[in-house]
């Protein structure tokens, strides 16, 4: 679903906005950092999260946003499935990665977020 151009332009932007929503409809957005993109998924590390990874547990519906204003305001809009991961070989190789190169020895990832992309939308502005 993802091309190399749009997996780099999500890479650059850094943060992207992640949304979720309870099934009493509660939405919830925050700002992350993926761990991993990949031309069919988007992965990120539970770490600190709450509120939305109790809304995927629920509702496992959620969207992503992405906007790049150096771009002409190039934004994506990814809709997805996730699904949650305790361990595996996958959870393995993120929790690695991310608890040896990217994060202060004080936080662990707990669970990873694997997003199966359903749609995707390009559009300026």
């Amino acid at each position: 679903m993802l091309n190399e151009l749009q997996i780099e332009n999500i890479k650059s932007a850094e943060k992207v906005v992640f949304s979720t929503s309870s099934l009493n409809n509660q939405p919830r957005s925050i700002w992350v950092v993926p761990s991993k993109i990949e031309k069919d998924r988007i992965i990120l590390s539970n770490i600190q999260m709450s509120k939305s990874f109790e809304n995927i547990k629920e509702n496992p519906k959620c969207f992503i946003n992405v906007l790049m204003p150096e771009q002409d305001d190039l934004q994506y809009k990814i809709e997805g499935i996730a699904k949650i991961y305790y361990k595996g070989k996958l959870f393995n190789e993120i929790k690695n990665f991310e608890e040896s190169e990217n994060l202060p020895p004080e936080l662990k990832v707990n669970a990873i977020i694997v997003i199966e992309l359903t749609s995707f939308e390009q559009s300026n502005g």
